[in-house]
């Protein structure tokens, strides 16, 4: 599979020789199976005999069939996520001569909700068996409690292409990091094939005692012939937290999958009012002195909320600036937009103690005016 972050520019170029213009046609499908016809049919004329070369952005194209809405937590087992969170596309490229449309290639792509840097120059996908969706060097955090509300917990994003039911395997194994020797494995996506973006919990604490104190990740892709491919550990701690009530932050980050960071420390709620002011007219000369001149309509209001993350680590600088740049945000399950417009990226040598504080507006009024 060729994974695409559809929220930087995914050029496909033709450039043949000969060729008066190009073609693409482009499918585009959640789940299920690839279209009839194509979603979207594109055309272009060559610039001049001496430039030949007709390029195509698609992304916004695919951009627009995936909806991210809610990080939906899982339990012990692994679930697939839905198929809204990511896409599946097409692209047949033809070169154009004396108006006769001639087939180049046919690519099958993946296209999830994330973005390229600026320094990583022009998306080119390869070829993978399996993709991660976060950063393995970032590890993940999770509030310890004694006894938990439930049994569903923040979780990674891993694509998967597995072509065979059996003789292809993934196995995600959770093993304890405080010096006593313990593990679980998951299989994932047993007796099925095809393509699968599933959810994997970060953490099995809440099913498994012996993971109180942590664990390590290792994920693990042997396909039918050849050696497995080992994607790199990571880790999940607990935090114990005695005076704050933790805030969840769930967003989808540069890799397209979603991410979790809870927000430890001091939380500053405050709300803001608006209405429109209007000057009232008495209805006789021996007026009402309890009504007054002035009344406010269409009053509603919304509320922020500062929350800091506590002491982190230095490389939390990534989830930052992936949580400002998000276009989907939620605070414990609610939807929010991020005020903070900017933020040091900090560092332990001139920092000491890292804290993130960022601001929040939640996504929506205070009196429900929905119609």
């Amino acid at each position: 599979m060729k994974v695409v972050k559809v929220r930087s520019p995914f050029i496909i170029e033709i450039n043949e020789a000969g060729q008066n213009g190009s073609k693409i046609e482009l499918f585009i499908w959640n789940g299920g199976t690839v279209p009839a016809t194509p979603t979207y049919t594109l055309s272009k004329n060559i610039s001049s005999p001496t430039q030949l070369s007709t390029i195509y952005n698609v992304s916004n194209y695919v951009k627009e069939y995936i909806d991210n809405i809610k990080a939906t937590y899982v339990w012990t087992y692994t679930d697939p996520e839905p198929d809204n969170e990511w896409v599946k596309f097409r692209v047949k490229r033809y070169k154009t001569v004396t108006g006769v449309d001639t087939l180049l290639n046919t690519v099958d792509y993946i296209g999830v909700n994330g973005f390229t840097d600026y320094t990583s120059g022009n998306q080119n996908p390869i070829d993978t068996k399996i993709m991660l969706l976060a950063n393995p060097n970032i590890n993940n955090y999770y509030y310890s409690q004694t006894t938990y509300p439930n049994i569903y917990t923040q979780y990674f994003n891993l694509l998967i292409d597995k072509p065979t039911t059996t003789t292809t395997t993934i196995f995600v194994k959770y093993e304890r990091i405080d010096g006593t020797i313990f593990s679980y494995t998951n299989s994932i996506s047993v007796g099925l094939s095809g393509l699968f973006n599933i959810a994997n919990p970060i953490t099995l604490v809440k099913q498994i005692n012996e993971f109180v104190n942590g664990c390590k990740i290792t994920i693990t892709y042997t396909p039918a012939s050849g050696s497995p491919t080992i994607l790199p550990s990571f880790f999940t701690y607990p935090i114990e937290e005695c005076k704050y009530i933790p805030v969840l932050c769930d967003f989808v980050n540069r890799y397209g999958g979603w991410q979790t960071i809870t927000f430890f420390k001091q939380q500053t709620n405050t709300i803001a009012v608006k209405g429109t002011d209007y000057k009232l007219t008495q209805m006789a000369i021996n007026y009402n002195t309890v009504i007054g001149q002035f009344k406010k309509f269409n009053i509603n209001g919304q509320q922020t909320v500062k929350l800091n993350t506590g002491f982190v680590d230095e490389n939390y600088l990534e989830l930052i600036t992936d949580l400002l740049l998000s276009e989907t945000v939620l605070l414990d399950g609610k939807p929010v937009t991020v005020k903070t417009q900017g933020s040091d990226l900090k560092s332990h040598l001139k920092d000491k103690n890292i804290n993130y504080e960022v601001e929040f507006e939640y996504a929506f009024n205070l009196i429900n005016d929905v119609v």
